[in-house]
């Protein structure tokens, strides 16, 4: 072998060697969403979890770690994000929840710090949830930032588990059929109580979606990848994704229309195909929203690490519907049905006998009348229950959370991070969402005692009396003689 070619096949054997070496640190990178490494003079080493969320920015000596007051990693390199408007955003949500992002810890520890609770009242029924509506928006208003990478590591820092996903098509979109033989594509939108879209124009682009350009799938996989990162501090907690959706298109539920539009928003989930709940080898079937009871009746340590889908759309159409796959059909990935008792909102149905899922306003239940108050209490300890304000940019007040939650035990009251009020309270460790009997440190907690459900005892029949007949009457021996 000549000299030139052994040097040459070293090399070669020395590159391959040198790449695999660095292949697990990329591989974990792209694994786990987003940076959970530091840079030093050794090399890449991982953070360690008490640290929470690496953040980075990219400079010409590499990667260095952002001062707090800077706000949030550049990770891609959005126009956008060299704006000072975007910049000043990004300071006051790192001001508001980088404090409270280390102190966050699982349910389970909830469950062995409260071990005064039952075992019968650890159900999923029974416990509020720190609820974000508008994942990946950051504001300001009227033209928001639209930033998933960004925002939702916010949310999951500021200890978000339940994510409302509002959703609903662009009138002028029509010509979106060509890119995806769906003449309605569904997108995750923001807007005002006149319906006007309140994304900033640049960061919504491309307006008229399709799968390539596909936001809501985007922010399906951001969730997925930092709620269940080893980064996550809450990372064995539940998600509850609630599929809000305004409009459906016009047709009836079984037509091809209707049809494609919720299948397109069930392909945006598969980033969460692992984590679904279908049918579980422990409790049986859970897809196309059976068992409802049964789902919310277990205990909520039994979706560590899961995903449940709630959903206010009627897709029964996919039951007589031969032409979808599992993964392209709402209603199997479906785990509940939310209906309404009182005001409409969106596509909600009104509610039927069994269902075990409410959609109201706020308002609805800031105005229960006094003969009806015991009734409203006594629903949300059988039903799992959200509530969204009749101007969906409006944040409900400490006030109303209260009532809502502590007087009617409603599981869920989504918040609006990119709130001023609520960013600045947040910042000053006043918000009402972020004190210790609250989610400062949890992102589900236990409901009012006197308004969780309480398994009813189990009656053990007493013994018969061997003196007495079927009737409890004295049997009487016959004389002899």
């Amino acid at each position: 072998m000549s000299a030139v070619r052994y040097y040459l096949l070293l090399f070669v054997g020395s590159s391959l060697l040198f790449l695999l070496t660095l292949t697990p640190w990329f591989k974990a990178l792209y694994e786990e969403g987003f940076a959970d490494f530091t840079a030093g003079k050794g090399g890449l080493s991982r953070r360690s979890p008490s640290e929470g969320f690496a953040d980075f920015t990219a400079g010409k000596g590499g990667l260095s770690r952002r001062s707090p007051s800077e706000g949030f990693a550049d990770l891609v390199d959005y126009p956008h994000r060299t704006e000072k408007a975007f910049e000043a955003q990004g300071a006051l949500f790192n001001q508001a929840f980088e404090p409270y992002s280390t102190k966050k810890r699982p349910v389970v520890e909830l469950l062995e710090a409260e071990q005064k609770v039952p075992e019968s009242e650890r159900i999923l029924l029974n416990f509020h949830t720190l609820a974000c509506r508008y994942p990946g928006f950051l504001g300001p208003l009227p033209s928001g930032y639209m930033d998933p990478e960004i925002g939702i590591l916010h949310a999951i820092k500021a200890g978000c588990r339940t994510f409302v996903l509002d959703i609903d098509y662009i009138d002028d979109c029509a010509s979106c059929k060509k890119d995806t033989n769906i003449t309605y594509f569904p997108r995750l939108v923001v807007r005002d109580i006149q319906r006007k879209l309140l994304i900033n124009e640049q960061t919504q682009a491309p307006l008229c979606q399709n799968f390539a350009h596909f936001e809501l799938r985007t922010i399906c996989q951001i969730i997925n990848n930092l709620a269940f990162s080893s980064s996550a501090l809450q990372s064995t907690d539940p998600i509850i994704i609630v599929l809000y959706f305004h409009r459906r298109p016009p047709g009836a539920l079984s037509s091809k229309a209707v049809l494609d539009y919720y299948s397109a928003v069930a392909r945006a989930l598969s980033p969460f195909k692992d984590r679904l709940l279908t049918n579980e080898l422990e409790g049986g079937k859970f897809y196309r929203h059976q068992q409802e009871g049964k789902l919310l009746m277990n205990k909520i340590t039994n979706y560590s690490g899961k995903v449940l889908i709630f959903n206010n759309a009627n897709t029964s159409g996919f039951q007589t519907a031969k032409t979808y796959k599992a993964m392209e059909d709402l209603d199997f990935l479906t785990n509940l049905r939310l209906f309404s008792s009182q005001t409409k909102l969106g596509v909600t149905e009104a509610a039927m006998g069994g269902s075990f899922g409410v959609l109201q306003t706020v308002e609805d239940y800031l105005s229960v009348p006094d003969d009806r108050k015991d009734q409203v209490k006594g629903e949300t300890t059988q039903k799992w229950s959200i509530a969204l304000p009749s101007n969906p940019i409006q944040m409900p007040t400490k006030e109303a959370y209260d009532t809502l939650t502590t007087t009617y035990g409603v599981q869920c009251v989504p918040a609006l991070l990119f709130d001023p009020a609520l960013l600045a309270a947040a910042a000053a460790g006043s918000s009402h969402l972020f004190q210790d009997q609250t989610f400062k440190k949890y992102g589900f907690r236990y409901k009012p005692e006197a308004l969780r459900y309480k398994k009813p005892p189990v009656v053990t029949a007493g013994e018969a009396n061997p003196n007495m007949n079927a009737r409890q009457g004295r049997i009487v021996p016959p004389s002899v003689g």
